[in-house]
């Protein structure tokens, strides 16, 4: 009794040499970005976070996160099996954090926000960014790259796919946490801004806790199955 050959699975063609280059190039975006962090914090004075974030963010971190917004695209062309619904609420998320409120109310070099007021966000003493970048670049190292090797088919080391499936436990907390204070330290300077603002950034603060609970029970599902497969 003859069996059908079975079809590969995966992508192929131009969708294969796509995704591997937009894993490749965002892994080496987000490499860089934590690579400059942990560098510039090795030779600034602990308390002048401020230098450290005006190197890092434009244009580094604003194009290497903004770039996520073709993982929504990905998601909506079945390009990747990814749901639609979690891969938007992570991307938002993220873009909510550098363009609405990083990009809106960091401190400038004259000691005051972008907006003109001083900085209630990203000042001295604020650690809260580190969170972020910390979370964020270990993270989407660890994603890209793991993406990458599986598109490329080469197989991935099983330290790897540990890492994948199991960091998130420490980073994500540590990274919507970070985030969290964030959008509390920009209240203030949103309401001066425009107090509709300030009200918007308080229903996202609202909406973080089902949210981030939606999320992290994803992640958890998604490594019990990913683990399973394995195991097969």
């Amino acid at each position: 009794m003859s069996s059908k050959p079975t079809t590969p699975r995966g992508p192929r063609g131009l969708t294969k040499l796509y995704l591997l280059g937009y894993n490749a190039i965002s892994f080496s975006l987000w490499a860089t970005c934590t690579l400059r962090g942990c560098y510039l914090l090795a030779i600034n004075p602990a308390e002048d976070i401020p230098t450290t974030f005006n190197d890092i963010f434009w244009p580094l971190l604003t194009t290497t996160q903004t770039l996520a917004v073709l993982e929504i695209l990905h998601s909506l062309l079945g390009i990747v099996r990814a749901p639609v619904t979690t891969t938007a609420m992570q991307v938002a998320s993220r873009l909510l954090l550098v363009w609405g409120v990083m990009f809106l109310f960091h401190e400038k070099g004259d000691g005051a926000g972008i907006v003109g007021a001083p900085s209630e966000v990203v000042k001295v003493g604020d650690y809260a960014f580190l969170g972020c970048l910390s979370a964020w670049g270990v993270t989407e190292c660890i994603r890209y790259g793991f993406f990458a090797l599986q598109v490329l088919g080469t197989g991935v080391p099983r330290w790897w796919t540990w890492l994948r499936y199991n960091t998130f436990y420490v980073l994500y907390p540590l990274g919507i946490t970070s985030e969290c204070v964030l959008v509390v330290k920009a209240l203030k300077p949103a309401a001066e801004l425009n107090p509709l603002y300030q009200w918007f950034l308080i229903v996202v603060l609202g909406i973080y806790v089902p949210g981030s609970y939606i999320l992290y029970t994803h992640m958890i599902a998604q490594r019990k199955k990913a683990l399973r497969k394995r195991a097969e």
